[in-house]
């Protein structure tokens, strides 16, 4: 199967060396003749390999670290062109991802040799690419409180959102639990103060959603319930903001 070959160098000359160079090899050879046109034709083609001018506006360390950092180019190699007046940046080209380089100017056989022994190697990975791969997943918002979480899912009372907290990780494995935090002293008063505003405006929101008395007393006793549990468990300024968060939603 043809190497597929893409060449990217603002010199004409230069572009159509690297064509003659691999005209006698089982290759097909792309010229274009910028950095960001070689991006963009790197999408398209998917390419085995990249030959990248180093003087361009975008120059070959910029394509590889595009290149590399472009979902299903990840094993597109770049051999950056560089010359006695463009020296290769080591440092650079390590950062982008750079797979190997020639200097020009080069014998022809040089350049055939590095593309096979490129294409036998592992790809270098551009520092971004890499980083965002050893990066751990996103993970959804949360409050916090030492042992557990808080997490905010549906209850079956017609469908109105409650907040549930979840028991430490020590209990849901059968060990001791861990021992609870002291209560603030302002955390009682926090707590009635919350819970009586909140139970007034969702008592006043309940009344519309066509609830039996029961069910509104039921889902006002789970709501003070959670409040309370909150507020003594988490610290007082999360615990705050998370009440005043919950009781907005509930009753908007």
């Amino acid at each position: 199967m043809p190497v597929n070959i893409l060449v990217a160098d603002d010199s004409v000359t230069m572009r159509r060396i690297l064509e003659l160079t691999f005209a006698g090899e089982d290759a097909t050879v792309t010229t274009v003749e910028s950095g960001d046109a070689a991006v963009a034709k790197a999408s398209e083609l998917a390419p085995d390999v990249v030959f990248a001018d180093a003087s361009m506006s975008m120059d070959g360390y910029k394509v590889a670290s595009a290149i590399k950092s472009t979902p299903g180019l990840e094993r597109t190699a770049v051999i950056v062109l560089a010359s006695q007046k463009q020296p290769y940046d080591e440092a650079r080209g390590r950062a982008a991802g750079v797979d190997d380089h020639v200097v020009k100017p080069f014998d022809s056989q040089h350049v055939i040799d590095k593309m096979k022994r490129v294409m036998s190697q592992p790809r270098a990975v551009a520092a971004k690419a890499a980083a965002a791969a050893a990066a751990p997943p996103p993970q959804q918002q949360r409050g916090t409180r030492p042992g557990g979480t808080i997490a905010f899912e549906r209850t079956p009372v017609q469908g109105v959102p409650q907040p549930v907290v979840s028991a430490p990780a020590q209990q849901r494995q059968g060990t001791a639990p861990i021992a609870a935090r002291p209560a603030p002293a302002a955390a009682p008063a926090m707590a009635s103060a919350a819970v009586s505003a909140g139970a007034a405006d969702l008592a006043h929101k309940l009344d519309g959603l066509g609830l039996t008395p029961e069910q509104v007393q039921g889902v006002l006793a789970l709501s003070r319930d959670v409040i309370e549990r909150v507020v003594w468990e988490v610290v007082p300024d999360l615990a705050e903001t998370l009440i005043k968060e919950e009781i907005r939603r509930l009753t908007s």
